[in-house]
């Protein structure tokens, strides 16, 4: 069952993203917002505070912890070379892929995947 949820949510992802869903706030910037983050203390705290927190959302939302403790430092670094590959991606769809590859990452350690 377990197995199936995970598979659930990587599915709804997947979706939301190809459907265009509406993402607000700093997930609707692209990367090169991100990037461009560190040059103001306020922009660099509200886009990794939206994305930890879309991140977490997307924890509770699951059956089984996908963040392992949630490690901010590691989070930040992959959304940093995330956007410094695909600058003109959008930080929310960015965010996306980052939850299937924990969400995969989780069931493979799991056993369930």
């Amino acid at each position: 069952m377990k197995a199936f949820a995970i598979g659930f949510l990587l599915a709804c992802l997947a979706t939301a993203a190809d459907a265009g869903s509406s993402i607000i706030g700093a997930g609707s910037q692209t990367c090169t917002a991100w990037t461009n983050r560190k040059k103001n203390a306020v922009v660099k705290g509200s886009f990794e505070s939206w994305l930890v927190g879309f991140i977490s959302g997307l924890n509770i939302s699951g059956e089984r912890d996908m963040v392992g403790g949630g490690d901010f430092d590691a989070i930040i670094a992959w959304m940093d070379q995330r956007c410094l590959t695909t600058p003109s991606d959008r930080i929310g769809i960015a965010a996306l892929d980052l939850g299937m590859e924990l969400a995969k990452k989780a069931a493979y350690h799991s056993g369930r995947f």
